[in-house]
């Protein structure tokens, strides 16, 4: 997608379903948001940005660590996450900002000391020039920690939905996977070489698999069914092929899904980079 794409996309349908499906997504993505928090090790009194903030979990993560003397400053550019980030922020009494901007383009401010983000820089239209931005807005010395997504062939997540439905869904052409999506920082030389030419240093990938769960309650199939319906590469392809195809998508799911029932949840396997360097 080109950046306007994205723009449409995150603040369309899309943006409405994540916001709702907030709690869920976080949930499954506890192990990452941890890990991406360890490394980046915000410290009292920082100013820290984070960018793809959507609903807001890190941002107010972020707020709590680094207390009143510091800063949080969320950025994303879809409206319904940020109205989900604010009331969260506003239950919390958290100190936590939002705003609704493209990071490769803000310029209100600089200084920050740390740059987090989670799963958020994957989505830069001209990720080349969103870095160089970025490191622009850091203090000397800044830090940089985010989470991008290994190959698909890595996150079973993501994969096994598509090859279940492969024969209802029409085929799709084939994808450039350098484009703005999921994947598109899953080479890490790739990222290396983009991160280095703005000007970043100290570059370390750290590799982190995970169980992610997608269903679990009193019926964890019909919740990761559910899951997958809405959120990840399949939701949107089902909505696109029409409303005929998604009851029996959601019987195809739930039979490959049942397998994966281990203590009460379903989980599948998962991984991804935690990135880490220096402005």
């Amino acid at each position: 997608m080109s950046n306007a794409e994205q723009i449409d996309y995150w603040n369309g349908a899309a943006g409405q379903t994540w916001a709702r499906m907030q709690e869920r997504m976080d949930a499954a993505l506890t192990p990452v948001t941890a890990a991406l928090l360890s490394l980046a090790a915000p410290q009292l009194g920082e100013d820290v940005l984070d960018i793809g903030c959507g609903s807001g979990e890190t941002t107010l993560a972020l707020a709590g660590a680094v207390g009143d003397e510091g800063s949080a400053l969320g950025l994303d550019i879809s409206e319904p996450l940020l109205d989900r980030a604010r009331a969260r922020a506003e239950e919390l009494l958290s100190e936590a900002d939002f705003r609704n901007a493209d990071a490769a383009v803000f310029d209100a401010e600089s200084g920050f000391d740390l740059l987090v983000s989670r799963f958020g820089v994957m989505f830069f239209a001209d990720p080349s020039a969103a870095f160089g931005n970025l490191h622009d807005r850091m203090a000397p010395g800044g830090r940089l920690s985010f989470a991008c997504w290994q190959p698909a062939s890595e996150n079973l997540w993501a994969t096994l939905p598509m090859t279940v439905l492969a024969d209802l869904l029409p085929p799709s052409p084939p994808s450039d996977p350098l484009a703005p999506g999921p994947f598109a920082f899953a080479d890490p030389e790739r990222v290396h070489n983009i991160l280095a030419a703005a000007g970043w240093k100290d570059i370390v990938f750290h590799a982190l698999p995970f169980t992610m769960v997608i269903g679990d309650g009193e019926d964890p199939v019909a919740s990761a069914v559910h899951f997958n319906l809405r959120i990840g590469p399949a939701a949107r392809v089902i909505r696109e092929a029409g409303p005929e195809v998604e009851p029996v998508a959601r019987d195809a799911l739930a039979a490959a899904l049942a397998g994966y029932v281990s203590d009460g949840v379903v989980g599948l396997s998962a991984a991804v980079w935690l990135v880490s360097a220096r402005a």
